[in-house]
């Protein structure tokens, strides 16, 4: 049985799905570099199926989310009207809000009965059975049939996805069974998102920026006004976004939060806004009336790592999980593990990598790299030459192998570097012309993994794809200070050897010569742009960025004029 999924929202994507096991993954946005993309994939599907090796006609269904009504339920919609109607807000600030409700709904209305359609008939083209789920359904997929588990919980929370913006589940065996939702206006995703627009950012896109941020604040001053916008529901087991409140609206439209943040340090709201999200998001785990859980998560509110290690330090929660590509980016890959689940009968392959795009080959290489007028070698020991310059100070881009699938570079489309030298965050940020308030991650082999990092056990499977913190032993802040947030914590990628083999070697080398158990690994993109994906992508962002070295699969290549920068930024 061959599925081909399909997800046609932010970071559409493909995938293809062959008798059970993820063959191949790509994202439209690394082919068209436009980041984000949404739409119907046509690039991705074609690029999935020829790594796959098949064309469309061996294509046995193709599965999508999609499986929606028409129109949003009007019930939900009355509901929040009554509870805006019957606040303390005066009566302009009632009658916007309820505008902006009925707005809402105007938008899904369209969204669904008229958008969504189309892209389905766009997919249909094709000529394959169509075999559709709920967006929500695909994301609590992805997370159950990814990991190894056969009797979890799973969770998912984003801005909102057809009938819901997040829902709750119980996986057994090859089930799931949907337990609550929350709807679409009460929305986790957009309250964050409704913050990092307030303060000047992109929402649906900087939210990383809040909560690098949010390390930094100490006064708690905006904590109560903003922590009264989201509310945790426990007899429905839902999330409530406060619009009665008056500050925000959905669709991230903030004239009152605006004026409400200008009162404080943007730094302050960002930790008010993380303590808020932490604490509606934990209350609803921590009231699950069972011990020892493992909790999967996916969706976009789960790319919040520092939460997904609040809810892992949770009493009843012993194991978590996130789907590697916990964005809209993941869909296809859900709704392709239930097309076969429905029509095998059987459990799909747990995720064995997130490397599961493209992979230049030597030939390939070798041809660009000859017409590209940078000095190059190819080197049986790539591994050992890459260790060995960033243990004497140089930056190295690498591009190797097939791409990871998912927002965090993992080793194959990387920039490395050494982890002692705080300042590094300031000067390669610079270069690469990005404005960042988090660190650089660290890469460490799991062999060092428990010198590094406090209690991770229960992480393990989501710190092998970069998707949690974790507070830092002592060990690691003086030996990697360079990948140690503020709060004491770090976001690293767990390296096993038979997942990462090159990288492994990387880092096991790099450890004899220095004694240091991880390198810097940040993604090797420009700012704003989407992370490499060919050979050619490689070496356009190695010189817009001036890099001195890039490790292009077997290929040293260098930079001839700054193949001498060093910490300083050259």
């Amino acid at each position: 049985m061959i599925i081909l999924g399909v997800g046609f929202l932010s970071d559409a994507s493909a995938a293809v799905v062959r008798d059970g096991a993820l063959v191949c993954a790509v994202s439209e946005e690394r082919i068209n570099r436009v980041k984000l993309w949404h739409g119907v994939p046509h690039l991705s599907i074609a690029r999935a199926l020829d790594l796959a090796g098949i064309t469309i006609d061996e294509v046995d269904v193709i599965a999508c989310h999609g499986q929606c009504p028409a129109l949003p339920d009007p019930a939900a919609f009355d509901e929040t009207e009554a509870r805006i109607a019957t606040s303390g807000l005066d009566e302009n600030s009632k009658q916007g809000q309820i505008e902006a409700l009925r707005d809402r709904q105007r938008h899904e209305g369209e969204v669904l009965g008229e958008r969504t359609p189309a892209y389905l008939d766009e997919i249909r083209s094709y000529g394959r059975p169509l075999f559709l789920v709920e967006h929500h359904e695909a994301h609590a997929a992805s997370a159950f049939y990814g990991s190894a588990w056969e009797d979890c919980y799973l969770l998912t929370a984003d801005g909102w996805g057809e009938d819901a913006s997040s829902t709750f589940w119980r996986g057994k065996g090859q089930q799931m069974e949907k337990l609550s939702f929350s709807n679409t206006f009460d929305s986790l995703g957009y309250f964050y998102g409704a913050v990092t627009k307030s303060l000047g950012f992109i929402p649906h896109r900087h939210e990383g920026k809040i909560l690098g941020l949010a390390a930094h604040g100490t006064n708690p001053a905006p904590y109560a006004e903003l922590r009264a916008m989201i509310d945790y529901d426990p007899a429905g087991r839902r999330f409530i976004g406060r619009m009665e409140r008056g500050l925000y609206r959905p669709r991230y439209d903030i004239p009152k939060l605006a004026d409400f943040v200008k009162g404080f340090p943007r730094e302050d709201v960002a930790a008010a806004t993380q303590r808020s999200l932490e604490e509606v998001v934990c209350d609803f785990v921590a009231d699950i009336d069972d011990t020892d859980i493992r909790l999967g998560l996916a969706g976009g509110v789960f790319a919040n790592v520092r939460l997904n290690q609040k809810l892992l330090e949770l009493p009843n929660v012993a194991e978590v999980f996130v789907f590697p590509n916990m964005g809209d980016g993941g869909l296809s890959v859900g709704a392709a593990w239930l097309a076969h689940v429905a029509k095998s009968g059987t459990r799909p392959q747990r995720l064995e990598t997130a490397l599961l795009g493209d992979a230049p080959s030597d030939t390939e290489i070798a041809e660009l790299l000859r017409t590209s007028g940078y000095r190059h070698a190819r080197h049986n020991d790539i591994e050992q030459r890459v260790a060995r310059l960033i243990a004497d100070g140089h930056v190295v881009a690498r591009c190797d192998g097939p791409m990871e699938f998912g927002p965090r570079a993992l080793g194959s489309r990387s920039i490395l570097y050494k982890a002692t030298e705080p300042d590094v965050n300031q000067w390669l940020n610079d270069r690469l012309g990005r404005s960042e308030f988090m660190p650089f991650a660290p890469a460490t082999r799991i062999e060092d993994a428990a010198d590094c990092y406090e209690g991770i056990d229960g992480g393990l499977e989501s710190a092998q794809y970069m998707t949690m913190t974790f507070n830092c032993t002592d060990l690691m802040r003086r030996e990697s200070p360079a990948a140690v947030h503020v709060d004491g914590s770090a976001r690293p990628q767990i390296i096993r050897h038979e997942q990462y083999p090159g990288f492994h070697g990387i880092i096991t080398e790099y450890k004899k010569l220095t004694g240091c158990r991880s390198v810097i690994n940040t993604s090797f993109n420009m700012h704003e742009e989407p992370i490499v994906r060919t050979a050619e992508d490689a070496v356009r962002a190695f010189s817009a960025g001036r890099l001195p070295y890039l490790a292009l699969g077997n290929f040293l290549v260098e930079n001839n004029e700054d193949a001498l920068v060093t910490s300083q930024g050259g």
